[in-house]
């Protein structure tokens, strides 16, 4: 993958990343509401091409973000109170990979500009 391609890449990665955490934190804000529940779940799903196989150290926070978003739709799928305490707690762990994601991009990014 070349330069332009990874920066490209890494970009989708990052707005997709921040877009999952605003449908985390509107979640959070009503638990009980399918519709949000169903946003959620929606961008659960990571497409494969979002995999930097150029740069191993995002691809590992990658993987870690990847097993807490396989926890968080188990948690959703869950019924009753313990369920959404569950879910709640998914989201909450999954919003602090995000972060960790979204500092190590930024720092990449950086990173790339100074460099180009």
């Amino acid at each position: 993958m070349g330069l332009v391609g990874g920066r490209r890449l890494l970009s989708r990665l990052y707005r997709k990343a921040e877009a999952l955490d605003q449908a985390c934190l509107r979640a959070q804000g009503h638990p009980s509401d399918y519709a949000l529940r169903q946003e959620l779940l929606a961008a659960l799903e990571w497409e494969e091409a979002l995999h930097p196989e150029h740069a191993p150290t995002i691809l590992v926070v990658v993987e870690e973000v990847r097993v807490q978003l396989g926890e968080l739709s188990s948690a959703i799928g869950q019924r009753g109170p313990d369920g959404t305490a569950e879910a709640m707690a998914e989201i909450k762990a999954l919003r602090k990979q995000l972060a960790k994601l979204l500092d190590v991009l930024q720092a990449r990014q950086q990173g790339q500009a100074k460099k180009g």
